[in-house]
């Protein structure tokens, strides 16, 4: 071990002869993250500017000439063309409003310029965010091309890409798991936008890199952690007229090498139904029949302060987050004199605190260490209501009232080395500690705990085929962990990019799985502490083409792909008994095709997309010889850009296709389906006072969908529904963006 360590720190200390390129802004500051890919060298290396902006080029570039030229690309900064000689030199970049070329960070040696990433990859920029309006990680993934968002209005949002949902979607902020799923999901309208630079997508197993939960797709929330100027701050208003009251704060300061920011704000949800009058302030309602209502309200408050330091060769970040929410299930009034009712609050609320480490030593070693504590509290309380003197007593029911906590303690260290040319390579640890206590959890307290070695190499082998290995090994504290391996390949030619890739994917059951009770009227659920590890196989294979036609950008991409997922867990009824519990449903099979168009220039963005996607499972196989049922999703956008009056006009449209279903009663199987419907907004962007005050105005799902036909059986609930929320109607939004 001692010779490891000094092996290692030999390496971090390994100098070469070099000369600087140093990035920075108007303000003089350096810029993080700009990508470079030298022209007309010997292998067109490219290289990344670390957080001093600097970019440290070897000697041997200039080996077959005096001068060099290279293109930058940046996500905030214009692009911009540059040649230079064999002296440092500091380069000034221009901030940019629309973004093209964009650095990716998410599971990468280091930070890429997106062509350039192995891994079939998307970003959803500030700019994007900004165009769809979206105020939370919901709204902003609905309009997806290969994401499908469904509503429960009591257990929140989820998704499902690939044909893979619940557990098996990893959720991430910074490269931090987020903790706290209902049904397997993560609420997605629980991940506020206010605070986020960018988000990084990528579909298919990321088990080597992230662990369990990695299977079906990861998505990295990147929050905004860079600042160009001394002192900034800012306040967002948005109503829209379902009642959506919505404000924030973001303020930051930066001094010498100090940075230090504060966001916080509330969002508030008045509740609606079918029939609402249009109030453009919440008033008081009467206690009768319509207090019921189909989309319940909701009230969150959520802050966060971090603090950073930049050294010389050391980055360090810390930072605590805090987010509460109250979603109230009003009851329908009793007979036979409607003047009492059962009214549900349920009680969410996260606390987050995290520490990250970013050391590099020289232009070849970086150390990258992520600390975190997670906690996660959900509490659900019955109340008894007098609708006459509004009074409300605790129910006397135990079983109406729970509270759950969660809570996880991870630390990751990631050693990663570009010492050797055309050559980078990874080596790092993860460990993680989860506790679940409450009374609806066996012994009232559960542990897990995972740890593992994984390690990843890069290599380019010429300036067309670049190789990507990587491999995991894991201990967990209740289950048998395989070695993780995957392997990605890019080949790039002209204008085409060629990735094919295969991962495999590992899920161990989670602590609620295991050892979750809830037993009361309304639900008979059982945990299952005999449930088996998921594992996967995911192939992959896309093609990308770009062409630059003078001003205009074209973008064409095609991808397959493949998942095969043994031992599924999923909550079902048990064959001896009304109660439900998890189980292992054998294997499960998703496979798809999907296309894509996307052309730009300065003044317009088109794209259009489509995705057929096939599941197959032990029901749809014994009911139809026809293993895979399909299902077919579009989605558009367009956006007009009248520069010179700084306004933007966006269209965004999604399709989502009939999915067929398939469940069993009285042990017979039958095929059902979830209906088809189609979503449409429009949004106006304006930008006034020298862009320090932002104005959006547009109007959200123009077609007035709001609930489908979609077949749910008897489950855990006391009925069933033979429909399905997808929206509250067609709705007006305003939305104020103020900089000062």
């Amino acid at each position: 071990m001692r010779n490891f360590f000094s092996i290692l720190f030999s390496l971090c200390f390994f100098i070469v002869n070099s000369q600087t390129l140093k990035f920075i802004d108007n303000a003089s500051f350096p810029i993080e993250n700009v990508s470079i890919e030298l022209e007309k060298t010997l292998d067109n290396p490219t290289y990344t500017s670390n957080f001093l902006g600097e970019i440290y080029l070897d000697k041997s570039v200039f080996e077959l000439n005096q001068t060099i030229s290279f293109q930058t690309s940046h996500i905030s900064f214009i692009g911009s063309q540059h040649t230079i000689g064999k002296n440092d030199t500091i380069i000034s970049l221009n901030k940019k409003n629309i973004l093209l070329n964009q650095v990716f960070i998410t599971a990468q040696i280091t930070p890429k310029n997106q062509s350039n990433v192995v891994h079939k990859s998307k970003i959803i920029d500030r700019v994007d965010i900004d165009r769809q309006a979206a105020t939370n990680l919901r709204e902003l993934l609905d309009n997806q091309l290969n994401m499908s968002v469904n509503n429960d209005n009591v257990l929140g949002s989820s998704i499902s890409m690939q044909g893979i949902s619940g557990q098996n979607i990893k959720i991430l902020i910074d490269g931090i798991p987020v903790i706290g799923r209902l049904n397997g999901n993560i609420d997605l309208s629980q991940i506020n936008l206010n605070n986020i630079d960018r988000v990084e997508i990528i579909e298919g197993p990321l088990s080597v890199d992230f662990g369990t939960d990695a299977l079906g797709g990861t998505i990295n929330l990147i929050t905004n952690k860079s600042q160009y100027d001394k002192y900034s701050s800012s306040i967002n208003l948005y109503y829209e007229t379902v009642g959506h009251y919505n404000s924030d704060i973001n303020f930051s300061l930066k001094k010498n090498n100090n940075f230090f920011s504060f966001s916080g704000g509330r969002n508030y949800f008045d509740g609606w139904s079918k029939g609402d009058e249009f109030s453009f302030i919440p008033t008081a309602q009467l206690a009768d029949t319509n207090r019921v209502k189909l989309w319940n309200p909701k009230e969150q408050f959520f802050a966060k302060i971090q603090f950073q330091k930049i050294l010389s060769n050391l980055k360090a970040r810390a930072y605590y987050d805090f987010f509460d929410e109250k979603v109230t299930n009003f009851g329908f009034p009793r007979l036979p004199y409607y003047e009492n009712a059962f009214d549900d609050y349920y009680y969410t609320r996260r606390n987050d605190l995290g520490l990250d480490i970013d050391y590099s030593p020289n232009k070849n070693n970086n150390f990258k260490l992520l600390s975190s504590f997670n906690k996660y509290n959900r509490k659900k309380n019955t109340y008894f209501k007098d609708l006459t003197s509004i009074n409300q007593v605790l129910s006397s029911n135990i079983s109406d009232q729970d509270t759950s906590d969660f809570s996880m303690i991870m630390n990751k260290l990631v050693y990663s080395s570009t010492r050797f040319k055309n050559l980078g390579f990874q080596i790092g640890f993860d460990s993680k500690f989860e506790q679940a206590k409450g009374v609806r959890i066996e012994g009232n307290s559960q542990t897990l705990e995972d740890h593992a070695i994984f390690t990843t190499a890069e290599l380019k082998v010429n300036k067309f085929l670049s190789l990507r290995p990587a491999l995991r090994a894991s201990y967990n504290s209740k289950f048998n962990v395989p070695l993780i391996p995957s392997f990605n390949t890019l080949i790039k030619f002209n204008e085409i990019d060629l990735r094919v890739s295969y991962a495999r994917g590992f899920r161990a059951p989670t602590l609620k799985e295991l050892y979750f009770e809830f037993v009361d009227i309304n639900h008979n659920i059982l945990g299952n502490k005999n449930l088996e590890s998921e594992n996967s196989n995911n192939f992959q294979m896309s093609i990308d083409f770009k062409k630059n036609i003078d001003k205009l950008t074209l973008y064409v991409t095609s991808k397959i792909f493949l998942n095969d997922i043994n031992n599924l867990i999923t909550l079902s009824q048990s064959p001896s008994s009304i109660e439900y519990s998890y189980f292992n449903i054998g294997e499960y099979k998703t496979k798809g095709v999907s296309n894509s168009l996307k052309f730009s220039n300065q003044n317009f963005n088109f794209s259009i997309g489509n995705n057929y996607t096939g599941r197959y499972n032990n029901l749809s196989s014994t009911f139809d010889n026809q293993k895979y049922n399909f299902s077919h999703s579009l989605s558009s956008s367009f956006t007009y850009f009248f520069n010179n009056k700084k306004l933007s006009l966006s269209a965004f449209y999604k399709f989502t296709g009939k999915v067929p279903v398939f469940y069993t009663d009285n042990n017979q199987i039958f095929a059902s389906s979830i209906d088809s419907y189609h979503l449409l907004d429009f949004i106006i962007n304006k930008s006034l006072i020298n862009d320090k005050l932002k104005l959006k105005v547009g109007i959200k799902n123009l077609f007035d969908i709001q609930n489908i036909s979609s077949f749910s059986d008897n489950s855990i609930h006391s009925s069933s529904r033979s429909t399905q929320s997808v929206s509250y109607g067609r709705t007006i939004f305003t939305s104020l963006n103020f900089d000062f």
